[in-house]
């Protein structure tokens, strides 16, 4: 096992590094349930007025038509926090911080309170607020608000690039939000960012399937309108997606309708095609006094779900369906395996359908041709380094984003960039758009266009 403080970390200066983030499942954040208590801006206007409640944190007791006047001031800041709320759906106050390279926003930050007020954000938190000390706000939640405030109040605020930048071209949207359940994945994938060699992580709002499997592969999206998506997703250097599923039950059939949903999924969609595996993290629940571990049902779910479902040879689904324990990858708290470098894992493909050992994340346990692709499968690395989602150190130095400014000066005519300057040689003012474009070069849009 290994200290998260000893392992070389790539924001090694970062005050939100994993060695000094409270640690989601070892520090007590959760104990019996999977929600935070939430409050809304709407909801507690009620309970206020009901006088139900009477002292709330400072942060949330902004003036509504205060909080959306002020929305234009640090916009880059909310932003940077909208997105990351958006993609992963629910973040602690030090995960937001740890995607943003920002700072923990405290119990007086008006940001906060101008976003609660504007019904943007939902506040939460795992514990009676009463009882909060000021280290708090490290463990405070914040959630997209189910209201139609983004579309009212901010997208007419923002460019182009600023748009596809905080919701990846999606619509916005709440809904769906499992405290617990984000908040874990969303600590496994900053994790593998800071330690691991991957390429890309992305959350939730950017991990549906019909993309995974289908449109982000070159293909048809099938018949239908299904919005289902995995829990995040892991992108190794080799363009490898690694859908992730996190679960801390099995309980009753869902487990298995899920497990066998992606085991249908594979065998339609093969690796070649599409470079897609999927990986359950099973999360044993502490509170949990149960003989039969959430590792054990998974494992009898998944092999269960790939015989129903085997695919063909050359694309078995057992060889593509893999499961990780969290205890077993993070024993203690700021502990890790040595595993976690390799993302070692399990799959139900080994003699008479034993489970075997595998690396994720080593290109020789795991092997990925991409030669049969349509597209190139680091294309979503590209697109990756421009959403707010993404961990700011993996968004530096990634080459051939998308030039989102260009569309909208190319439907105008407009490109290149066109501008008054002066001919090399004779120093007379010309308009580029005649002859002699090469200057048009040398110009860049502004930041704010610049995705």
């Amino acid at each position: 096992m290994m200290r998260l403080a000893d392992i070389p970390s790539s924001i090694p200066r970062s005050p939100h590094r994993a060695a000094v983030r409270l640690d989601p499942y070892w520090d007590g954040l959760w104990n019996l349930g999977s929600a935070g208590t939430w409050l809304s801006r709407g909801h507690s206007d009620r309970l206020r007025a009901a006088g139900l409640i009477r002292n709330l944190p400072s942060r949330l007791r902004t003036n509504p038509a205060d909080a959306i006047g002020r929305l234009p001031g640090n916009l880059d800041v909310k932003l940077d926090l909208l997105g990351a709320v958006n993609a992963w759906r629910t973040l602690t106050g030090e995960q937001q911080a740890a995607f943003s390279g920002r700072r923990v926003f405290d119990a007086q930050d008006q940001i906060i309170g101008d976003l609660f007020a504007s019904d943007l954000i939902d506040a939460g938190t795992i514990w009676n607020p009463e009882l909060e000390t000021r280290l708090a706000d490290r463990a405070a939640l914040y959630r997209p608000s189910n209201s139609d405030a983004f579309d009212r109040h901010v997208a007419p605020l923002l460019t182009f690039a600023e748009q596809v930048s905080v919701t990846g071209g999606e619509a916005w949207i709440a809904g769906g939000q499992f405290a617990r359940h984000n908040i874990l994945t969303a600590e496994l994938c900053l994790r593998l960012a800071e330690f691991a060699n991957v390429a890309a992580v992305l959350g939730e709002r950017d991990a549906r399937v019909r993309t995974l499997a289908y449109t982000g592969a070159g293909a048809a999206q099938p018949p239908g309108q299904s919005n289902k998506t995995a829990d995040a997703v892991i992108v190794r250097p080799d363009g490898l997606r690694i859908a992730v599923e996190s679960t801390a039950t099995a309980a009753g059939t869902d487990f298995l309708r899920k497990a066998r949903a992606w085991a249908q999924v594979l065998a339609r969609r093969p690796l070649a095609d599409t470079g897609l595996v999927v990986l359950f993290v099973g999360i044993e629940r502490l509170d949990q006094r149960n003989t039969e571990t959430i590792r054990r049902k998974v494992r009898k779910e998944i092999a269960q779900a790939t015989r129903e479902v085997p695919g063909l040879a050359g694309n078995r689904t057992a060889d593509r369906m893999f499961l990780m324990s969290w205890q077993e990858m993070f024993p203690a708290r700021h502990e890790a395996s040595a595993d976690l470098f390799t993302l070692r894992c399990e799959r139900p493909n080994g003699p008479g359908g034993t489970w075997a050992e595998a690396h994720l994340l080593d290109e020789g346990s795991v092997p990925f041709d991409t030669s049969a692709m349509r597209v190139d499968p680091l294309t979503v690395v590209h697109a990756a380094a421009g959403l707010r989602s993404t961990p700011f150190w993996l968004r530096r130095g990634v080459p051939d984003r998308p030039a989102l400014h260009e569309l909208p000066l190319r439907q105008q005519g407009l490109f290149p960039i066109p501008f008054v300057g002066q001919h090399r040689r004779t120093g007379k003012t010309q308009s580029l758009d005649v002859k002699d474009r090469a200057i048009a070069a040398q110009i860049r849009p502004p930041a704010r266009l610049r995705y």
